[in-house]
């Protein structure tokens, strides 16, 4: 809101706004769409904490997992439009090029906040900053710990992973050094590593999504509970749209 009733900075004189339609700003579009408002594989993440939320729990209704749904999905959709109206005010027509390092490019994200708030609220921003950090990659370290034990116990069946604490813990431990070292040789160049992990998101979004559409269509769901013909039409829609984007993205990686 500090934001909106400022306004925006200051532009540079003679400032060009980029342009959107072209190769490089497609590029930008496919990376951006990649994690907003969240990534599609994300389902796989949200269904396995479901199950092992119900074994200590009662299943919720068919309306209650759509209004737990719907809060996750449309809060995270806002903060999104925050995070853009954020940048809109305050790096838009500035001429200001986010750093590719680790340090700088975190530092420059902080000011982000201070630029309409105040140089005081910089060390509050930043713990705020980590603390969230820090938890987004608690939650994906455990996500991708469940995901990876979960497609390893269906390839081996005989292994018998599932529910097994110390494999869980030995799983957490091992992705976390493997994306240490991942951010180390990438900690000179940030905007890589963001761009790399956006892209294999939406590259492998349409997949994701027919693979979630035929798990509500399955006939393992009621008739009443599959979604109706309307939702499904714009579920197809999507996948079509996202796929034909990723093939355009291969296109230009290849080609251009």
């Amino acid at each position: 809101m500090v934001v909106i009733f400022k306004g925006p900075v200051d532009k540079v004189p003679n400032f060009t706004p980029p342009q959107i339609f072209n190769n490089m700003g497609i590029l930008f579009l496919i990376s951006l769409m990649g994690w907003m408002p969240t990534t599609v594989e994300a389902s796989s993440w949200v269904s396995l904490w479901s199950v092992e939320k119900w074994k200590t729990q009662s299943k919720p209704s068919l309306r209650e997992s759509l209004q737990e749904f719907k809060v996750g999905y449309f809060t995270t959709s806002l903060l999104a439009l925050f995070f853009l109206t954020i940048g809109c005010m305050t790096l838009y027509g500035t001429n200001t090029a986010l750093s590719g390092n680790a340090v700088t490019f975190a530092d420059q994200i902080v000011q982000l906040f201070t630029t309409h708030i105040g140089p005081w609220a910089y060390i509050l921003i930043a713990i705020a900053a980590f603390a969230t950090m820090f938890s987004t990659c608690m939650t994906a370290h455990d996500a991708l710990a469940r995901v990876s034990i979960d497609i390893t116990g269906l390839l081996f069946s005989d292994l018998k992973l599932s529910g097994n604490k110390q494999i869980f813990a030995v799983s957490v431990l091992l992705l976390a050094c493997i994306n240490f070292t991942v951010v180390s040789v990438f900690k000179s160049n940030m905007g890589q590593l963001v761009a790399l992990a956006t892209f294999v998101s939406f590259v492998v979004a349409p997949i994701v999504g027919y693979m979630n559409l035929k798990n509500v269509m399955s006939e393992e769901i009621p008739i009443a509970y599959r979604p109706k013909k309307p939702l499904q039409i714009l579920t197809y829609l999507g996948i079509l749209f996202l796929s034909l984007f990723s093939i355009y993205y291969f296109w230009i990686v290849i080609f251009e």
